[in-house]
């Protein structure tokens, strides 16, 4: 095999990543409506790489739910080829937290908003 191909890229993350392939989550509007589920491919401290599991517009910044975790972070969209992409978590002063009952109705097995 020629030198190249056995070379690997240099790595230009600034965390390590964490595999979760079967983890679960939901897209939610920064006004708290539902987009569609998805799973975690991989996370890390500053972001996370998602598979869309229905078809939606992806907005550029959105509520990732985490199913695991029963928590919510703002994430934006760093890169998008069909049916993954990137997000970097972010803080947004000025967008309203989730409220209780929203994060509760999202935990639930079967959810309805």
């Amino acid at each position: 095999m020629p030198p190249a191909a056995t070379e690997h890229k240099a790595e230009k993350r600034r965390q390590d990543r964490k595999r979760t392939r079967l983890r679960s989550g939901k897209l939610v509007t920064l006004d708290g409506h539902f987009l569609t589920e998805c799973q975690f491919q991989n996370i890390a401290h500053g972001g996370a790489r998602i598979r869309l599991i229905g078809s939606c517009a992806v907005p550029a910044r959105f509520w990732l739910f985490d199913d695991q975790y029963c928590g919510a972070l703002i994430t934006e969209v760093v890169w998008h080829k069909e049916p993954e992409f990137g997000v970097r978590f972010v803080q947004d002063p000025i967008v309203e937290p989730l409220n209780d009952t929203l994060l509760q109705t999202l935990a639930g097995k079967y959810y309805s908003l």
